[in-house]
C-alpha cells in the first residue's frame, strides 16, 4: 500500500492506517510503502513502514506477485487505485499555477491509467468529477465514505471538551464562537471565504469570535484582516487532537471550495457540532435530510452568514441539527469504512 508521504495527521493518512490494521486482521500480509514520511508514521502508529526510492516503487508497481493498492494516484499499473483528491476539478473552480506540476502528474497518470484498474473513491461528488475531467466509466469507481473515530469523536466528550479548548483560548461560555478545522490548504479550504462570513456575523453579533484551526500559522494575506488583528479571529496550528477545537465551537463552517470528502464534517458531526458547508463538499451527500434548507449549492460568505446568523438566533435549531448529525455519523464510523474497504480488496484480490 502506497503513498507518496506519510502523514497520519492527515485524514488519508489515517485512513492508510485505519486500512492496513484491518487488512491485517484479516490475515493479510501488509506492507505500507512511501518516499517519505516512514519514521514519523511509525513513531505516531507503532507499526512499520518502509522507505523505498522511486525506481524501487516502480520495480513494486511492476511486480505481478504482489498487489499494489495506491494511495496516491503515481502508479497506473496498481491493481486497486484510492483517489483521494482530484487536482483537475479543484483548478476548474479556482485557478492555482502552484498546481500545474500537480496537474501534469494527474494529467500522466490517467493517461497512462489502465481501463480495468478498479477504482475506491469517497464521494458520489468525486465519481462525477473523474468521469467529468478524465472519462473514467463511473462503473468502475466505487464510493466509500470515509469515517471518524467514534472513540475520539464522541458526543458524550463533548462539554467537558468545551469547557477545557474555551478556557485555553480565553473564551466564556456565552460566546458566540464560530469556526472551522482543516488539515488541507487555506486557500482551497477557503479561509478568504470564511473570513468575510465572520465579518459579516460579527457586523450583526458583535460578541461573536471565530476560530480558524490548520496549518502552522495563518498566511500573511489572513494575518493582515480586520478581524484577526483586532483578535476577533483566534488562530491555533494544526495538531493531533482537533476534537478539543471542534467542541468549542457553537457553528462548525466549512467553506472549503471544492473537498472530495472532508472527514472533518463527519467529525464535527460526531461531536453534536452544527455543520454549515456546501454540496462541493463530499461528506455533504451523508447530511441528513434535516439539513437541506442550509445547504447551499456553492461556498459564498454571504450566504453562510446568514444562515450563521439565524442558527445563532435559535437554541431550537442547533440542537435539532446536532441530534441530526450525531445520528448520521454513527453511519461513519472508521470500523464500517475499513470494513467496506477490506471487503473490496479481497473481493479484486482473491
Amino acid at each position: 500500500m502506497y503513498r507518496r508521504t506519510l502523514d497520519v495527521r492527515s485524514g488519508v493518512g489515517q485512513l492508510m492506517h485505519g486500512l492496513a490494521t484491518g487488512l491485517r486482521a484479516a490475515g493479510a500480509r501488509v506492507r505500507v510503502v512511501c518516499q517519505r514520511g516512514s519514521w514519523r508514521y511509525m513513531a505516531r502508529t507503532r507499526t512499520r513502514a518502509r522507505r523505498l526510492s522511486e525506481s524501487q516503487i516502480r520495480a513494486l508497481e511492476e511486480s505481478r506477485s504482489q498487489f499494489v493498492i495506491d494511495h496516491e494516484m503515481e502508479l497506473p499499473n496498481a491493481d486497486l487505485v484510492f483517489a483521494h483528491v482530484l487536482i483537475a476539478e479543484a483548478q476548474r473552480l479556482q485557478t492555482r499555477p502552484d498546481w500545474a506540476e500537480q496537474l501534469a502528474r494527474e494529467q500522466a497518470f490517467f493517461g497512462a491509467l489502465g481501463a480495468s484498474v478498479p477504482i475506491i473513491t469517497c464521494s458520489k461528488l468525486m465519481r462525477s468529477a473523474l468521469a467529468e475531467s478524465y472519462a473514467i466509466d463511473p462503473s468502475r469507481v466505487t464510493v466509500r465514505y470515509p469515517g471518524h473515530r467514534p472513540t475520539v469523536f464522541d458526543a458524550s466528550r463533548t462539554k467537558a471538551l468545551r469547557v477545557r479548548a474555551r478556557r485555553t483560548l480565553g473564551v466564556d461560555d456565552e460566546t458566540p464562537l464560530v469556526g472551522f478545522v482543516t488539515s488541507g490548504d487555506f486557500a482551497t479550504r477557503g479561509l478568504d471565504i470564511f473570513l468575510a462570513a465572520a465579518e459579516r456575523i460579527r457586523a450583526a453579533v458583535p460578541a461573536a469570535k471565530f476560530l480558524v484551526v490548520g496549518s502552522k500559522s495563518l498566511p500573511d494575506w489572513a494575518r493582515a484582516h480586520p478581524a484577526v488583528r483586532a483578535g476577533h479571529v483566534l488562530h491555533r496550528p494544526k495538531g493531533a487532537g482537533p476534537e478539543a477545537w471542534i467542541s468549542a465551537l457553537d457553528i462548525f463552517l466549512y467553506p472549503s471550495r471544492f473537498d472530495t470528502f472532508g472527514i472533518v464534517v463527519a467529525e464535527a458531526l460526531a461531536l453534536g457540532i452544527p455543520v454549515l458547508t456546501s454540496r462541493r463538499v463530499g461528506a455533504s451527500e451523508c447530511l441528513a435530510k434535516v439539513y437541506e434548507p442550509w445547504l447551499i449549492d456553492a461556498p459564498d460568505s454571504e450566504a453562510f452568514a446568514a444562515h450563521t446568523l439565524t442558527l445563532l438566533g435559535d437554541s431550537g435549531l442547533r440542537q435539532a441539527l446536532a441530534a441530526a448529525g450525531t445520528a448520521c455519523a454513527a453511519e461513519l464510523s472508521r470500523e464500517r469504512y475499513v470494513a467496506e474497504c477490506v471487503e473490496a480488496i479481497v473481493d479484486q484480490n482473491v
